[in-house]
Formats: C-alpha cells, structure tokens, sequence
C-alpha cells in the first residue's frame, strides 16, 4: 500500500470527536470510483468504526479517557478501505460477547454485532498494553 493512501489521526478517546473520524472516512471513500451505492457504503463504514471507538470509549477507557490512533488505508487490488484503531485502555476477549436477543430490545450490545455485519473482515488483537481493532470492507 503507497504512503499516498494511508491517513493517520489520533484522536481524544471522547465522543466529541468521533465525528471528525467520519469526515475523513467519507472524504477518503469519495475518491473511490465504482463503489456500488456509495452514499449507503459510506455510512455504514462510517457507522462501522464509529462503534468501533464507541466501544474504546466506553470500555477501554471507562473514565481515565486516553487516545485512539487510528490508521486509514485504502487498497485497490482489490478495491477496500482498511481501518485499525489502536488503543492503550483495558482488554476484553470479543468472543464472550454474545449476539443481541432480538426477541428482546435493548438499549446497548448492537456494536460488534454491527461491526461484523458491516465490514467484510474484523479482528482484534489485544496485547499487554496495546490493543488493535482491524477491519476491512471491499469495496
């Protein structure tokens, strides 16, 4: 992947700027010809990482806040947006996180349902320390 293609941000681990992140995923997928409806493949991604870092907010973080580096690629063989969110906040292992009962409402518990509805690959790498969040769509 050429450098050209790759914007990096580090953010507040706050909900205040979670919409500047947006901005920058739409304006980097606006330079993307033949995305199949791109308005609708925007916002999910947008939506997508969104939950992501929500999810270091509220989580990761709790109360001590902290930051969020995030790492912006786009590929195009084939043609894919690449989004790491790396964090230093506290772990968690994703595969004690069941799938909401939607036979039940609930407030919370959509986000990494939603993040592996949405994207085409998502994994977590916690590491003493370090944690990473990496998720691919096609695009």
């Amino acid at each position: 992947m050429q450098a050209s293609e790759v914007v990096r941000l580090e953010l507040p681990a706050n909900a205040r700027y979670l919409n500047v992140l947006a901005v920058c995923i739409g304006e980097m997928l606006s330079r993307v010809d033949g995305m199949s409806d791109p308005q609708q493949t925007i916002y999910n991604i947008q939506l997508a990482v969104h939950e992501g870092c929500t999810n270091i907010v509220d989580h990761a973080y709790v109360d001590d806040g902290g930051r969020i580096a995030v790492n912006l690629m786009l590929g195009w063989s084939p043609p894919q947006i690449i989004v790491e969110l790396h964090d230093n906040g506290r772990s968690f292992d994703p595969t004690t996180i069941p799938d909401p009962d939607f036979d039940e409402p609930q407030v919370r518990g959509y986000g990494l349902f939603l993040m592996r509805q949405i994207m085409d690959e998502v994994a977590y790498d916690p590491q003493p320390g370090h944690n990473c969040w990496r998720m691919v769509k096609y695009l």
